[in-house]
């Protein structure tokens, strides 16, 4: 896959496998988006809300054949930037977020591009629901942060301030989810303590 800069990196395209019967913790660093599209898919069938991960669009610009019925695709570019990992709507409101995971002790902002950012400020400015999820794969933690702390924390790194965000804010300001059977990863009930408790006070 080409991304916009020039960068290349294999395309791997695969069938997704549906995740364990027990959401252990140790498959989450791994598994984290699909358990994302298992809980989505949950949300969905129990017609609580209508939640996607947005396609990518992308150009193919070589396939290889190597027999007559079975096509690979070996090199592709992304067509425009794309914007943030899902979407879709929630007890009539918007909903857009970026789901990431990382290692160590902090979540550095070079995980996210600018534009990604300046979707979530929009979404917020628009009076959606805009957030990251995010997965700290050394401590088996799964938080939601609100995209405008993000927003706040990001235009302050550009401005001389720290370039990441410590687990422990994470721990301080976001909400944490908790891993459960089903939904693995529940994170409309940290949008229901976050969001809609400001709604209802409002």
């Amino acid at each position: 896959m080409n991304y916009p800069n020039g960068i290349k990196t294999k395309t791997n395209i695969k069938t997704s496998k549906m995740a364990p019967k027990k959401a252990s913790k140790s498959h989450l660093g791994i598994d984290f988006e699909e358990l994302i599209n298992k809980s989505n898919q949950y949300y969905l069938e129990n017609n609580i809300a209508i939640i996607y991960k947005k396609p990518t669009p992308i150009r193919i610009t070589k396939v290889d054949y190597p027999s007559r019925n079975k096509a690979k695709i070996t090199e592709a570019f992304y067509q425009i930037p794309s914007t943030t990992d899902y979407n879709g709507i929630y007890k009539s409101k918007y909903i857009d977020f970026e789901a990431k995971s990382c290692n160590g002790k902090s979540f550095p902002f070079t995980n996210l591009y600018s534009h990604q950012i300046k979707h979530l400020e929009r979404i917020t400015n628009h009076g959606g629901i805009a957030f990251l999820l995010i997965m700290f794969n050394d401590y088996k933690e799964v938080y939601l942060l609100d995209a405008k702390i993000l927003v706040n924390l990001y235009n302050n790194s550009l401005n001389g301030g720290r370039k990441s965000i410590p687990y422990t804010f994470f721990k301080e300001n976001a909400e944490l989810i908790n891993i459960t059977f089903m939904p693995p990863i529940n994170y409309l009930k940290a949008v229901d303590t976050i969001y809609y408790k400001e709604i209802n006070n409002g």
